[in-house]
């Protein structure tokens, strides 16, 4: 048996925690000495306290941890809940790290002071587009991005390469409940009636996309922390050079998201409808 110091170093917490839980109920040492009020420990208690001490890092009270220990929760059991928090914090730490590199970028769009620097605004016009898409509301970013990705992964599967050309996002806004008005799909090498499932339950439908007379355009890479900056670019030109915005914005990704670059690395080209201004 160990001291209750000993104890402590070998499980690595301190001997307050273990004083604690055995004024708790929850790890009580296994003999006290009488005299001198020493408590002493089994190695054998070392898989109830990792218990306690993964309970608690699922975020459960000491007060719930001692009826679940009284049930006795089993390995697999406890197991699986630490999984599952595992999964929820590298979640977690993700969309912290996307909002770390954004407030970044935002941080250095300030000290450029509304420079155009490194991004080339080109105007070109378009000629109508056969367009097979859906057309969908998302509530942020990611939950867009999700959707993009399945459309991107299942377009492939479903439409012949002969016939599939560029993945194109048309996005109309924001509407008054902040959600994002997207049409998502696929350009056409020509005209096509058929409908494309995917997803399960959803289709990409035949459609145009209109012939755009001026066009400004941007090409950028991906869909990362840094997507904010082109579009200030395009903006800051439209607008110092007498335009006005004449329909919804679409990004052509120019090479495949679905390979190693993925919707973070692949090349896409920003294109705005404009015409002067009146």
């Amino acid at each position: 048996m160990f001291r209750i110091g000993e104890f402590a170093q070998i499980a690595q917490v301190s001997t307050r925690q273990l004083r604690f839980y055995d004024q708790l109920g929850l790890l009580q040492p296994v003999r006290t000495d009488a005299q001198t009020g020493y408590r002493y420990y089994s190695i054998r208690q070392l898989p109830r306290l990792n218990s306690i001490l993964a309970l608690k890092e699922l975020g459960l009270s000491l007060e719930q941890i001692g009826p679940l220990l009284k049930d006795a929760i089993s390995a697999a059991e406890l197991r699986g809940m630490l999984t599952m928090k595992r999964a929820q914090v590298e979640q977690a730490l993700h969309e912290e790290a996307a909002r770390l590199r954004h407030i970044e970028s935002r941080i250095a769009q300030i000290d450029n002071e509304g420079r155009i620097d490194g991004y080339d605004v080109v105007t070109k016009s378009v000629e109508p587009i056969p367009f097979v898409s859906l057309r969908c509301s998302c509530q942020n970013m990611d939950e867009a991005l999700r959707m993009v990705g399945l459309v991107a992964e299942d377009g492939v599967r479903q439409i012949r390469p002969a016939l599939r050309d560029k993945l194109i996002v048309v996005s109309r806004g924001a509407s008054e409940t902040d959600t994002l008005d997207l049409e998502i799909g696929f350009s056409l090498t020509r005209p096509s009636n058929t409908t494309f499932r995917i997803g399960g339950d959803l289709a990409l439908r035949a459609g145009e996309l209109p012939a755009v007379e001026t066009m400004a355009t941007i090409v950028r890479q991906g869909a990362n922390a840094e997507s904010h900056a082109p579009f200030t670019a395009i903006g800051t030109w439209i607008e110092a050079n007498a335009y006005q915005i004449a329909g919804p914005c679409r990004e052509v990704f120019l090479e495949p998201v679905t390979g190693s670059a993925g919707l973070a690395g692949a090349l896409l080209e920003i294109q705005f409808p404009v015409r002067r201004a009146a």
